[in-house]
């Protein structure tokens, strides 16, 4: 950068590649990667390694938590466990994300659509809201130690 921003360089000196805006020169893309540097003329940075991506990024987006109930419960002892999961997962999705982050073999998976319910709070009624449960069971002998009370 100059030290003074209105003295004009001499056109000899200039590369011819750059022209100059304003206080700024303005170097073009290409130049730019050829010669490695940023805008402000810096070496480039060294690009950083990529973050290792997890297995269970992709579970967190079909299955919410277990649900839990007094028949969710009583599911447990045949084998069949209730979960929350988002509207827009599915059977294959559900089965595909609980067999990994659990590392059992699901038989097979039932789907059932909540619906929502009114329940009122004094005199100011409101709704429960609704929501989407699956019901998965596993092949004998496997188990979900963390849905166990």
């Amino acid at each position: 950068m100059k030290l003074n921003p209105f003295k004009k360089e001499n056109p000899a000196q200039s590369n011819p590649a750059t022209e100059t805006i304003g206080r700024l020169k303005h170097v073009p893309p290409s130049d730019r990667q050829k010669r490695g540097q940023t805008l402000s003329g810096a070496s480039k940075k060294e690009e950083l390694p990529a973050l290792p991506v997890t297995g269970n990024a992709e579970a967190y987006r079909v299955l919410k938590n277990f649900y839990i109930s007094e028949k969710a419960s009583l599911l447990n002892g045949f084998n069949q466990y209730v979960f929350k999961v988002f509207r827009n997962a599915n059977k294959s999705q559900i089965r595909k994300q609980v067999e990994k982050l659990f590392n059992v073999k699901v038989t097979s998976v039932k789907v059932l659509n909540m619906p929502r319910k009114r329940r009122d709070l004094g005199r100011h009624p409101g709704f429960r809201s609704e929501f989407k449960k699956a019901i998965v069971v596993l092949e004998k002998g496997q188990t979900i130690e963390q849905a166990k009370p």
